[in-house]
């Protein structure tokens, strides 16, 4: 997986099957500038022990986050070449070698909120605090990839069963109609399954 980080047009950042995470300069022959650490130490340089299966980053490319096999979700400080230690609590991705992709939304909370699959489900974290917010259950097979619309907010899906689904935050007017049933519980979550 690669991304190129939007604070600068000539660096990219790489993550590959041997658990190592690289910055490279595109503007110069054999250009690896750093190695990301899953420690901070010096001299090493695996940023995960397995495969990294998904890499996204904030809207700012200030932070990186990837996946790996190692069942682990890392906050990076791009400059910095950093771990940012953010406790994203254990065992909240899937181990399988294959390549997911995860999404990053921005909203209120700066700089907003990372979209992991997890098996059929989809786990929502604050990439700042790790806390876990929430989980949608979207699909009943594997979801391979989210993707976040941030000029329309929408969370895309899809998934191995050969569906995409389209999440939308609920607007006020269908949260509560006065009267009714609805008006009386909380919804458990703001976003609604679009079909």
């Amino acid at each position: 997986a690669v991304v190129s980080t939007q604070s600068t047009g000539y660096a990219v950042v790489s993550g590959g099957r041997d658990g190592r995470l690289v910055a490279w300069d595109v503007r110069r022959a054999r250009s690896a500038v750093c190695y990301f650490d899953q420690e901070n130490r010096e001299g090493e340089e695996k940023a995960h022990n397995g495969a990294i299966t998904s890499l996204s980053q904030t809207q700012d490319g200030l932070f990186v986050l990837t996946t790996g096999q190692d069942k682990q979700l890392r906050c990076w400080d791009v400059a910095g070449a950093s771990n940012t230690f953010t406790n994203f609590g254990g065992s909240c991705c899937s181990s399988e070698v294959k390549k997911v992709e995860s999404a990053i939304s921005v909203n209120s909370c700066y700089p907003g909120l990372v979209y992991v699959p997890c098996g059929g489900e989809v786990k929502v974290y604050d990439i700042l605090t790790g806390r876990h917010l929430s989980d949608y259950s979207v699909h009943f097979s594997g979801v391979n990839a989210v993707q976040y619309n941030w000029h329309f907010p929408a969370l895309y899906t899809c998934s191995a069963d050969g569906a995409m689904r389209v999440l939308e935050p609920m607007r006020e007017a269908e949260e509560r109609v006065p009267g009714t049933v609805e008006d009386q519980t909380v919804p458990g979550d703001a976003w609604s399954d679009s079909d």
